[in-house]
């Protein structure tokens, strides 16, 4: 399975070491609505740029999970 741009509810679960869905669909939305309003996708470059996370590790850890 391939990854794509965007940083899903259950990829920020993973991340975030998190089995709370609701919490993490919050942050995600949380992220989302400080970027700009009505925002309804979250790509994985603005999660890392928000969270000032190195980008390159964090698509590593993604494309991990995803294969």
């Amino acid at each position: 399975m391939s990854i794509g741009i965007f940083l899903s509810i259950k990829d920020l679960m993973f991340l975030a070491g998190s089995n709370n869905y609701k919490s993490c669909a919050k942050a995600h939305r949380v992220i989302r609505d400080a970027l700009a309003s009505n925002k309804r996708k979250l790509t994985i470059k603005e999660y890392c740029d928000f969270e000032k996370l190195n980008y390159e590790e964090i698509l590593q850890e993604l494309q991990r999970i995803h294969n």
